[in-house]
């Protein structure tokens, strides 16, 4: 399991921060920003939308599979995600799953806040 995926299912905390730090860092010489947008597009329109839909959320899975064959580049980054959108669908119940989910958004966030602070275009 995979240091967001931990995060989703306990919390974030400044051991995520750091780690997010760091991972935002590492992608960031290697994935642009264009490359993730279209993810990162359709998980905010879930968020804002504030009701979780699992099955779009899972099917991101594939949509992510996809991106990491077109360019090796996404493969850290795809790892993370589909760890965390297990953690996501492993929820005990609904209230937990919205909680995750949250976290989840908040994480992938955090990851590109620093993947652009460290130079990601």
């Amino acid at each position: 399991m995979g240091q967001f995926a931990v995060a989703v299912r306990n919390g974030i905390d400044n051991e995520f921060i750091k780690w997010a730090e760091g991972f935002g860092r590492e992608i960031s010489r290697q994935v642009s920003t264009s490359q993730i947008r279209g993810i990162f597009g359709s998980i905010k329109k879930m968020e804002m939308a504030g009701d979780l839909d699992m099955p779009s959320l899972l099917l991101l899975k594939p949509r992510i599979a996809y991106a990491v064959a077109r360019s090796r580049n996404l493969r850290d980054l795809g790892d993370e995600l589909q760890s965390a959108i297990d953690a996501v669908d492993k929820s005990d119940d609904d209230k937990q799953r919205r909680a995750r989910f949250r976290r989840f958004c908040q994480g992938f966030e955090a990851i590109l806040a620093y993947h652009r602070a460290a130079g990601g275009k």
